[in-house]
Formats: C-alpha cells, sequence, structure tokens
C-alpha cells in the first residue's frame, strides 16, 4: 500500500483508491474507485442490502428467520419501537 498524493487531495469529497492486481501471467489489472460503494455518492440499492444481509445471516439462522428478520427492519417506520426486532435478533 502507497499513498496517492493526487487521491489523497481529493479528500474528504472522494475516497478515491487504486488497486492493480498482477496476474500469474503477468498481466495488471487496474480500477480506480473514487466513491467507494456505500459513499452517499456510490449507494447501496435497497436489493444489494439484502442480498448481502441474507448472504451472511441465512446460514447461521436459516431463510425463514432470516426474512422474518428483514421484513422487521424494513417496517421500522411502522413499528412503536425495536422490541420486536430485537427479540428477533436473539440466537440460540
Amino acid at each position: 500500500m502507497t499513498r496517492n498524493a493526487e487521491l489523497s487531495s481529493l479528500y474528504p469529497g472522494a475516497v478515491a483508491n487504486i488497486v492493480h492486481v498482477t496476474l500469474k501471467d503477468g498481466r495488471t489489472l487496474t480500477k480506480r474507485v473514487d466513491y467507494p460503494l456505500g459513499n452517499a455518492k456510490n449507494p447501496v440499492s435497497d436489493v444489494e442490502v439484502e442480498r448481502k444481509f441474507l448472504h451472511l445471516v441465512t446460514p447461521a439462522l436459516g431463510r425463514d428467520h432470516s426474512a422474518k428478520i428483514l421484513d422487521q427492519a424494513w417496517s421500522l417506520d411502522q413499528q412503536s419501537g425495536v422490541h420486536h426486532l430485537m427479540k428477533s435478533l436473539k440466537m440460540g
């Protein structure tokens, strides 16, 4: 990892990074990202959030339980509190 003065000068307006990957065949792939996924200027969609949540949680809690948590989280604005969500997060 090395500091890049050009990219550093963009902060805090951007959180820029450049990654170089050298493949076994000698080719080098380079990608620059000024706004990483999840940044306000590169937001994550609801579908992407759900997909990541289910990918991470389903192996531990099962599909139905994970879906229930997701439904409760998306409907928090309609609930009187977070107690139902917190109860469903309890493992074991």
